[in-house]
């Protein structure tokens, strides 16, 4: 039997046993650090990042310094994005807050973020704001975003709130705190959120560069496991010849 057909159980596994996209709230697994460094953005610039809009016209959102922002990174696949919108949770508050000059902006920083998949969710949800792809993820990572939905306030070009939508994980309270509301109410009002970052609940975004480490760490377990059956005297990048 070859190194080959030994390594197929192990590769089966280890695909069965990482999930494309993480299927349960990462808001309690997120380290310690990556909960400081998105805290520790309240207050910053909004970086210069260029996006793109659904017809890849480049955009720099760090010149729009005299509106109020609300940038949802989110995700269509996202089972909790979806859960949202399926309640109405977002498309009053895009309603409302528009009509006082808040301007709503869907940011996608996965790498595999495509037009269509947006313009298939605008039609679906009957939504006319704009939607941005951050198909580096560039824009994500300057602002420490990692899970999606997380929604993020700029304020005359400056990081004015981070975090949910909301205290409701699941979508099961009967009463539940609307924490980006509040925050843009103090916001506008011209005070200080009193809580200006909250924890966000939802899905792992794979941005370029998650997907390279992942895709790395895959190599480094492949290659170990051609080692680990690797037979004294075989070489690990050349098959046994007797099955």
């Amino acid at each position: 039997m070859s190194i080959h057909s030994l390594l197929i159980p192990f590769l089966t596994l280890v695909f069965s046993t990482a999930p494309a996209v993480q299927e349960e709230p990462v808001s309690d697994k997120t380290p310690q650090s990556a909960a400081a460094d998105a805290a520790q953005m309240i207050g910053k610039p909004l970086p210069t990042v260029q996006v793109t809009d659904l017809e890849e016209k480049v955009v720099d959102l760090s010149k729009l310094t005299d509106e109020t922002l609300v940038l949802e990174f989110t995700v269509p696949s996202c089972s909790f994005a979806k859960r949202l919108y399926i309640q109405k949770r977002v498309q009053p508050l895009i309603r409302r807050w528009g009509k006082s000059g808040v301007k709503w902006v869907s940011v996608d920083s996965t790498f595999f973020a495509h037009p269509q998949r947006w313009r298939d969710w605008a039609a679906k949800y009957s939504l006319d704001h704009q939607f941005l792809l951050d198909k580096e993820g560039q824009l994500a990572e300057s602002l420490s975003v990692r899970v999606s939905p997380t929604y993020v306030v700029i304020h005359k070009g400056k990081v004015a709130y981070h975090g949910a939508l909301d205290d409701d994980i699941w979508g099961q309270n009967m009463e539940r705190v609307v924490l980006l509301d509040n925050a843009l109410k103090a916001i506008r009002a011209g005070e200080q959120a009193s809580d200006a970052y909250n924890k966000p609940y939802g899905m792992a975004i794979r941005t370029r560069k998650v997907e390279d480490v992942r895709r790395k760490e895959f190599e480094e377990a492949r290659k170990k496991a051609l080692k680990d059956l690797q037979k004294p005297g075989e070489s690990a990048d050349k098959p046994s010849s007797k099955d």
